[in-house]
């Protein structure tokens, strides 16, 4: 590819050329120097041709700049379309990861608090027994894994009735079965769209 700035040089270097070549021949022809306008045609030519090749010169590297702006735009636009889409691509791996164990969550709350209201309202004495069971097998094993410290609180308050550590009436037991399921509730709602890394950090640590 030919060198812009080259030619440059060379075009510059042919106008000198053809000023001497100019002066020479008005010397010669005893004019003191002074070129009538048919003689300054060549040079006139020489300069046209000149700052028509500098304008070119100068739309050349223009086009140059542009072109390295757009391409800077889009590499960048690609960039950011990349980075966009990877983390999509972890939220969906995520909420995948997640899905069954809130699934598992909120079979565990339902769970725990329909133990809780049997053991409160129950009448039949099979029925509590086996909700109790219930009760305390959550309590002690599966809801750990998903409760927050809310629903780990509201259970201990329900298990202080039941165990006999509180004396707790009827309506005592009722209103901590209900305070119980609000809980679970509240804690559901909270968990439905964490991420793993955010779902332990509301867990009671059992050493």
């Amino acid at each position: 590819m030919t060198d812009p700035q080259a030619e440059l040089s060379l075009e510059k270097l042919r106008l000198e050329n053809e000023r001497l070549r100019l002066e020479i021949a008005s010397m010669k022809r005893g004019r003191n120097h002074l070129i009538s306008l048919t003689d300054y045609i060549p040079l006139i030519t020489v300069l046209v041709t000149i700052a028509g090749f500098g304008f070119g010169i100068y739309q050349y590297r223009a086009q140059e700049i542009e072109n390295r702006k757009s391409q800077e735009l889009l590499a960048r636009q690609e960039r950011e379309d990349r980075e966009v889409q990877l983390q999509k691509d972890k939220d969906t791996t995520q909420r995948d990861f997640m899905k069954p164990l809130l699934e598992k969550q909120l079979s565990l709350y339902f769970e725990a608090s329909s133990a809780a209201a049997a053991i409160a309202t129950a009448t039949d004495s099979s029925e509590r027994e086996k909700a109790i069971n219930t009760f305390w097998r959550l309590y002690y094993g599966p809801l750990v894994i998903v409760e927050t410290r809310e629903v780990s609180g509201a259970m201990k308050s329900f298990g202080k009735c039941l165990n006999g550590e509180e004396s707790c009436s009827k309506t005592e037991m009722s209103n901590r079965s209900l305070a119980l399921a609000t809980s679970l509730q509240e804690a559901m709602l909270k968990s439905w769209n964490l991420k793993p890394e955010d779902f332990t950090q509301d867990k009671f640590k059992y050493d």
